[in-house]
């Protein structure tokens, strides 16, 4: 087959899945996270994600994207001389998924920019607490993709949510369902309603934007999935879901909050412990010297 008509059966597929797919209910959770910036530049620089607090239970036992499958990601089309993934009178807009970041924050590896991502750094992306690490969509933009998380995530009765996702604008829809540890399809699939969403409490601004905006944030139990166990989800966007820019995250387990262990200390570099050690040896002779001096002076 021709890859167009691969390409239009696949939006087919994403359009009539969609639409069938029941909404998730709004879920409430408040995201405990700390700003590396402050003032304007909080939105730009790194924002790492401590802990979710949800019906007066505060946890941090995550599980953390660790693969991703490509299925289908529309490809990046006419990248030009001169052309770019920022804003400004050259942006390339064309394609689907792509890895972004803050202005000013770190990142496991460089955005994918006009290059088309590949599964490993979407995952990187993905794969760590870093909520200024994410996903950015294309408006006009469709994807399949299969992500696997680093454990396996089961059902329990807390009535706590089992995924965690934030979307950037609040603005779009993302098309979520379980997947084995084989990638097979398994229970419902679900709809996350930008309307459903709820405020994080902070906001982003990416390479791929020039602004900084809210972001929203879906909660959902694997019931609502109509599964007790999953290795994953696929997830699904298409252009009538105005390009979905996005995190996730898992609960692993019961709920439990594991007190961060503190910054190391930092050890003194060879040349400075060499110096104290000299520092500490002359003091020593300059005490002793003093003390036999003392030790042989004349009593009156």
């Amino acid at each position: 087959m021709k890859f167009h008509r691969i390409s239009t059966f696949v939006l087919i597929y994403f359009g009539t899945a969609l639409a069938f797919s029941p909404f998730a209910n709004a879920a409430t959770f408040e995201t405990n996270f700390t700003q590396s910036l402050t003032g304007t530049d909080a939105s730009k620089g790194d924002i790492w994600l401590n802990s979710i607090t949800q019906n007066k239970t505060k946890f941090n036992n995550f599980s953390f994207i660790k693969k991703a499958d490509i299925l289908y990601n529309t490809p990046i089309t006419n990248v030009q001389a001169g052309s770019t993934s920022t804003p400004g009178n050259k942006n390339n807009n064309t394609g689907a998924a792509s890895t972004d970041k803050g202005d000013k924050a770190s990142a496991p590896l460089p955005v994918s920019g006009l290059k088309n991502p590949t599964g490993a750094e979407i995952a990187a992306f993905l794969g760590n607490k870093n909520l200024n690490n994410i996903i950015d969509t294309e408006d006009d933009g469709s994807f399949q993709i299969n992500l696997f998380f680093d454990s396996s995530i089961q059902k329990d009765n807390s009535e706590l949510d089992n995924l965690f996702f934030w979307e950037r604008g609040m603005n779009s829809n993302l098309g979520i369902q379980a997947i084995d540890s084989t990638g097979k399809l398994i229970g419902n699939s679900l709809q996350l309603n930008s309307q459903d969403q709820k405020y994080a409490g902070y906001s982003i601004d990416t390479t791929e934007i020039d602004g900084a905006q809210k972001v929203g944030s879906w909660g959902v139990q694997l019931k609502q999935l109509g599964v007790t166990s999953l290795s994953g989800i696929q997830i699904t966007t298409n252009a009538k879901n105005n390009g979905p820019d996005f995190k996730v995250i898992a609960r692993n387990g019961p709920a439990y909050y594991q007190t961060p262990q503190p910054a190391p200390k930092k050890v003194p570099e060879p040349n400075t412990a060499a110096a104290l050690g000299l520092f500490a040896v002359g003091a020593l002779r300059v005490v002793k010297k003093k003390s036999l001096m003392t030790a042989t002076l004349p009593r009156g």
